[in-house]
């Protein structure tokens, strides 16, 4: 099986909940939460409730959004229907969203470095853009260039499966967004994200023992690979990866 970048996103995560649930029940102590919070370094046992609620959120949000690269904004049914385009595309906006949402959590109780970078990083991503004049501001869209509020609408007529046109009534600029390479380009950096977040993670939580680090780490080269312009297949089997290198 060929790996997408939802795929890949899924992966990271899977293997991020073993490896910290690994450290965590290894020797489980009575009182749970003070035992994660030494076990993961965290600076307060609470912080273990956001994780898991990032880590569910990711997995949620991105069954949503490979449902939408999959179908489009028609939906798996294909009727010309113009409420399901509406859905899928309020739906998918808002899952990409969550999903960063999540991945600044994460980013944030494993104390990871350059925090604010991140959130700038995410904040000028063309998808979250979108997000915001589409689905969340529509009729009140803060443009920070000249101080105005905006509104935008999008066309229907030009609304394909990845294709969205939107019009401003405030100054009738028109603008149009290829939406799966936009959401392609949110899933790499979820992904380069997450192995920082892991990396940071796996480095702390094992720093005395680097022989562990150094093993743990090494599963992480084929996702890594994937990022760096190869494709990665997955037997279905073994659960084995392959990577396909193309020059």
């Amino acid at each position: 099986m060929l790996l997408e970048w939802t795929d890949l996103l899924n992966e990271i995560n899977d293997l991020f909940v073993k490896v910290t649930c690994d450290k965590i029940f290894k020797n489980e102590k009575e009182d749970f939460l003070i035992h994660v919070k030494n076990c993961l370094k965290l600076n307060n046992p609470q912080d273990w409730n956001y994780i898991l609620a990032s880590e569910d959120i990711l997995d949620d949000s991105n069954a949503a959004i490979s449902s939408f690269l999959k179908f489009g904004m028609s939906g798996p049914t294909k009727y010309e229907d113009l409420g399901e385009k509406y859905l899928r595309l309020y739906g998918v906006l808002n899952a990409i969203y969550m999903q960063q949402q999540a991945i600044l959590n994460l980013y944030k109780f494993f104390q990871c470095k350059n925090l604010k970078l991140l959130k700038e990083k995410l904040k000028a991503s063309e998808t979250i853009e979108i997000r915001h004049k589409l689905a969340s501001h529509s009729v009140s869209y803060n443009d920070q260039a000249s101080d105005q509020i905006h509104a935008f609408v999008p066309v229907r007529i030009e609304m394909d499966d990845f294709k969205c046109s939107y019009f401003n009534p405030v100054n009738d600029a028109y603008e149009s967004a290829d939406l799966k390479k936009g959401i392609e380009e949110h899933l790499v950096l979820m992904c380069t994200t997450y192995i920082e977040i892991f990396k940071k993670t796996v480095s702390t939580i094992y720093k005395c023992n680097t022989d562990k680090t150094n093993t743990i780490l090494t599963l992480l080269d084929p996702f890594e690979k994937m990022i760096n312009g190869c494709k990665l297949m997955k037997d279905k089997t073994t659960g084995q990866f392959v990577v396909l290198e193309f020059v």
